[in-house]
């Protein structure tokens, strides 16, 4: 692309790549000198020369290398995000783009509404789950929820060129605050909740709250922000937002409200209240909280053109989120789940869910760890929470990052009263054993990895099988032995 295209330059310089990673070679490419946190994108400007850049755009004096095209500007990461999008040729204005934000049940609404959307055109999901528009996900082989524009709108561009109408953005609070977003145009937002979290990046709740009001600053007041007003800060978003402003809840009056609802172990019913109307929904999906994520789903689909009566009939057989309270069916006559939950809001609704499809009489078997190089302040929370309401509990490995993960489990096991958990580093091992210990009526938990392929250690991914196929193994071996 000409660099004469995006800035005010006469410099008619053909730009073929975006150098990020300024290590990396990367010939005939831009680079901007952007300022983090830590590092100053200054600091390697004469290490992307070597390694291919033409142009580097900066906001500091910098010497100057003759055959380097320099550009100052005021703003370096908007002027990276703008030109970022423009070499993707705006692809991602040419389609309808929603965006889903809360604490917990992004990804499941978003995976839903791309599942369901899919019926009547084409549709892209951007998210943890990594990206999907083709009926196969797509690993971008990334850590993150939200993707640097880079790849944000390079991926964009390849739903685009697909087809594809609509693309569902996972919005997270980080890719908020540090402008991954800064260039989207969103037609509607939606907000689920919000909990203690992520409090590394945002120090408090307050500040938390704040980076996820930015998805709402972005709209304008013809576009429609979906909000579940049985949250408090739901309530609070409410009234402050200045778009067209849509609730949904269970417990108070909404636009979208569900009444009469009967949980079950494989799915759920209410009666969803709309515009004076009464309709019967029936979902596969089982939980509470799933209920304020299918109703975020309804309020979406409808608001968005997709008449009611032709997308409730997919709720009942939607393509599950894989990793999202997921029950693993082998034919053992006790429960096994897979879910992602890791933080202490996450833990008492999969603790709530285990329990409604347990009796007293019966264990829930708990298996999880803590992630290394995140927010401490989750491990006593959700360790407290698996002490009071866990049977039994075994801690293993989970994402160590920089950290030591026998370290970070006997922090773990310090914040037990009740229980006296057992370590095995080995998550298979202690996913074979914790389905040893299961017996008819049991529920076994497996928490924190979700549907991950992989462990993030201190050099990168290391593959795992993931909870879902240890469990099968492990399930089809005790079916087996008991034969």
């Amino acid at each position: 692309m000409l660099l004469s295209k995006v800035f005010h330059t006469d410099k008619d310089l053909e730009i073929r790549n975006i150098m990020f990673d300024s290590r990396k070679e990367t010939p005939d490419s831009i680079f901007f000198a952007m300022k983090g946190k830590i590092n100053d994108g200054h600091d390697f400007i004469e290490k992307a020369i070597d390694n291919g850049a033409i142009c580097i755009v900066h906001t500091d004096v910098v010497e100057q290398k003759d055959g380097i095209v320099y550009i100052k500007v005021e703003d370096a990461v908007s002027a990276y995000v703008s030109f970022c999008k423009a070499f993707y040729d705006h692809a991602i204005d040419k389609m309808n783009v929603i965006g889903i934000t809360g604490t917990n049940g992004k990804t499941t609404i978003a995976w839903i509404l791309r599942d369901i959307i899919s019926h009547f055109n084409k549709c892209g999901y951007i998210g943890t789950m990594g990206y999907c528009y083709d009926e196969e996900i797509h690993d971008s082989n990334r850590n993150l929820t939200t993707p640097k524009p880079d790849e944000l709108f390079r991926i964009a561009k390849e739903m685009q060129e697909y087809g594809c109408e609509t693309l569902i953005l996972e919005a997270s609070s980080e890719g908020l605050l540090t402008r991954r977003l800064e260039q989207v145009s969103f037609s509607t937002a939606v907000f689920n909740n919000l909990s203690d979290d992520h409090f590394d990046v945002h120090g408090d709740i307050e500040s938390y709250f704040k980076a996820k009001c930015i998805l709402f600053d972005m709209l304008k007041t013809d576009d429609k922000a979906i909000i579940n007003i049985d949250d408090e800060y739901g309530k609070r978003l409410f009234t402050y937002s200045k778009a067209k402003n849509i609730s949904y809840a269970i417990e108070n009056d909404a636009d979208y409200r569900a009444v009469n609802i009967r949980l079950h172990n494989d799915g759920s019913e209410f009666d969803l209240l709309w515009n004076g109307n009464q309709y019967p929904i029936r979902t596969n999906m089982p939980a509470l909280f799933n209920v304020y994520n299918i109703l975020a789903v309804i309020a979406v689909l409808n608001e968005n053109g997709y008449p009611l009566e032709r997308f409730i009939p997919y709720l009942e057989k939607t393509k599950l989120t894989p990793g999202r309270c997921q029950l693993i069916e082998e034919g053992q006559d006790f429960n096994v789940v897979v879910d992602y939950a890791f933080t202490p809001n996450s833990f008492v609704k999969v603790f709530d869910f285990a329990e409604s499809i347990t009796s007293k009489d019966n264990k829930i078997i708990a298996v999880f760890g803590a992630s290394g190089d995140r927010d401490h302040n989750r491990r006593p929370g959700t360790a407290k929470i698996a002490d009071q309401r866990a049977d039994i509990v075994i801690l293993s490995f989970d994402d160590p990052s920089t950290e030591d993960m026998m370290e970070i489990l006997v922090d773990m096991k310090s914040y037990f009263v009740r229980l006296n958990p057992e370590i095995i580093l080995d998550r298979v091992e202690a996913i074979q054993k914790a389905i040893s210990l299961a017996q008819t009526g049991d529920t076994v938990l497996l928490l924190g990895k979700g549907s991950d392929h992989f462990f993030l250690c201190k050099d990168g991914r290391v593959p795992y099988v993931s909870d879902e196929t240890a469990a099968k193994e492990a399930i089809k071996h005790k079916l087996q032995k008991i034969l």
